[in-house]
């Protein structure tokens, strides 16, 4: 009988991971279908997927990284590794007016310290906004191009913000991915979860085949 492996997954963030929609009122992670996706396509793997999203955190001066340890803790203090660590934050600071380079710079921090650990990370770019102000655009820009950008062992990026543009479909289809202009409903949720999946299988095969 062939062994059944394990693959650990924690999705991380703010209000994007928690799934919040309806003012908060309700929720739905993109976890969920996440794990459906990949246990489909990983049927030799026990496939376990959590998350913690705390909606309002910030990366420069927040909780990420008091959240962050015990999950990693966690997982060493019972001889097991964390597999993933599916990053998404950022988008809470660009609003309180953070400059980019300062968030990235406390990303990287968070990034490392999981890598270091023996788990990869794959960030997901800040997601998309009804905010069509130059300057929000810009401050968008700039920090999704840090993150795409960045290079490291087992580091590696879905960009959510190209997969889910605001104004890049119809104004029906909009109604029924995204709820406020900052936050998605279900179907946009399910939406991050089926590109983070095709994102996360495709390293996942490429590292097979290697």
């Amino acid at each position: 009988m062939a062994q059944i492996q394990g693959l650990r997954v924690l999705c991380f963030g703010a209000s994007i991971t928690a799934g919040l929609y309806n003012s908060g009122f309700q929720h739905h992670p993109y976890a969920t279908r996440l794990q459906d996706r990949l246990q489909a396509a990983l049927p030799s793997h026990r496939v376990q997927v959590e998350f913690d999203g705390l909606s309002g955190d910030h990366v420069v001066g927040g909780e990420y990284l008091s959240r962050l340890k015990p999950h990693l803790n966690a997982a060493a203090g019972e001889g097991r590794v964390l597999d993933w660590l599916i990053f998404q934050g950022g988008g809470n600071d660009l609003l309180s007016g953070e400059e980019p380079a300062a968030i990235f710079e406390a990303m990287k921090k968070l990034w490392q310290i999981s890598l270091q650990g023996g788990t990869k990370v794959m960030a997901l770019t800040v997601t998309d906004t009804d905010d069509q102000r130059p300057q929000t655009r810009e401050s968008y820009r700039k920090l999704n191009e840090m993150i795409k950008s960045h290079q490291h062992e087992n580091f590696f990026v879905a960009d959510l913000f190209s997969k889910i543009p605001y104004l890049g479909m119809s104004q029906e289809t909009r109604k029924i991915v995204w709820d406020d202009g900052l936050h998605f409903r279900p179907a946009g949720y399910d939406m991050i979860g089926d590109a983070v999946a095709e994102r996360l299988l495709e390293v996942i095969g490429a590292a097979c085949n290697s």
